[in-house]
């Protein structure tokens, strides 16, 4: 009896720092995958070759390891190609259509029968439209293959917002609706490229108008040592489960693509407002859609 108990404590004992020994060797493994989550690094798990267990535990997770990063490195090199094509294709499809608009002000000079120059307009009209298209997906590339480079500096906010609400206000009065314009006569200083606010602000309004239904309203306030950007209208065609998805790339809830976007608008205000430090986020709430676009204050309002 006595050499039984000794044995169930030796095997006792065993047992306990098999598994004290398990315990530091899953720890190293967590230490190992924290690391690599934070570096993204190319190296594998790493342990002892004297536990069987742990070792195929971390064989499974070099293996999966390996899977992700060649799913991530074919992604990569998708992106890379998507962004290569369009940088090309809208190269190659400027001169053409440049042309063909040089050719539609040619005509537009000539003695024209009224059906003629309404034909004539509405084949410029298109010409437009693909134009306007191709520069946003050109704009988009560079924008996320990181060649487009911004010229930051203390800017008034306000007032690259009122240079473009002046900009558009022709086509809001052209859809009969008026917007309610609220902005601050005193300035709002954020450090940030005018140009890129002008897209971002155009894009926005722009989308409005395309997809507004009325009731517009666009106004600025300063809250907490930021200034908030908002743009709001009336709205049908936008739903709940639109919401997330409005600043992915190539989305709009224009399915039959008849109102000509791209549904590039809102991803590049989306990303230049980002690179400037902002915020920018949409909402919808009994009818009417908002996009809020948030930036912080600088101190020195030098500008």
């Amino acid at each position: 009896m006595m050499v039984l108990c000794i044995l169930l404590a030796m095997l006792s004992l065993f047992l306990s720092l098999k598994l004290i020994y398990q315990r530091k060797l899953v720890q190293k493994v967590k230490k190992q995958i924290d690391f690599l989550i934070d570096r993204d690094t190319q190296t594998e798990i790493m342990v002892e070759k004297t536990d069987g267990t742990i070792q195929d535990l971390a064989a499974s997770i070099n293996h999966l390891l390996k899977k992700y990063r060649s799913m991530g490195q074919e992604i990569e090199r998708s992106d890379t190609l998507f962004r290569d094509t369009i940088t090309s294709l809208s190269h190659d499809l400027r001169t053409p259509l440049a042309t063909a608009n040089g050719y539609i002000q040619l005509l537009q000079e000539q003695d024209l029968t009224g059906e003629q120059k309404e034909y004539v307009t509405i084949a410029g009209e298109r010409i437009s439209a693909v134009k306007l298209l191709l520069d946003q997906l050109f704009e988009f590339a560079r924008i996320e293959a990181d060649e487009l480079k911004l010229n930051c500096r203390n800017t008034d906010i306000h007032s690259v917002l009122r240079d473009v609400v002046a900009s558009y206000y022709g086509d809001f009065e052209q859809k009969k609706c008026v917007p309610y314009i609220v902005i601050p006569n005193p300035p709002a200083i954020i450090w940030g490229d005018p140009n890129a606010l002008t897209r971002i602000f155009s894009n926005v309004v722009y989308n409005a108008l395309v997809h507004g239904e009325g009731n517009y309203q666009i106004t600025a306030a300063i809250e907490e040592a930021q200034t908030v950007i908002t743009i709001k209208n009336a709205s049908s065609s936008i739903q709940q489960e639109d919401i997330p998805h409005l600043f992915d790339r190539f989305y709009t809830t224009d399915q039959s693509r008849t109102k000509k976007t791209t549904g590039l608008g809102l991803a590049i205000a989306q990303r230049l407002v980002t690179r400037m430090g902002g915020q920018i986020v949409a909402s919808l709430q009994n009818g009417i859609f908002a996009i809020q676009v948030v930036f912080p204050i600088v101190n020195d309002v030098r500008i």
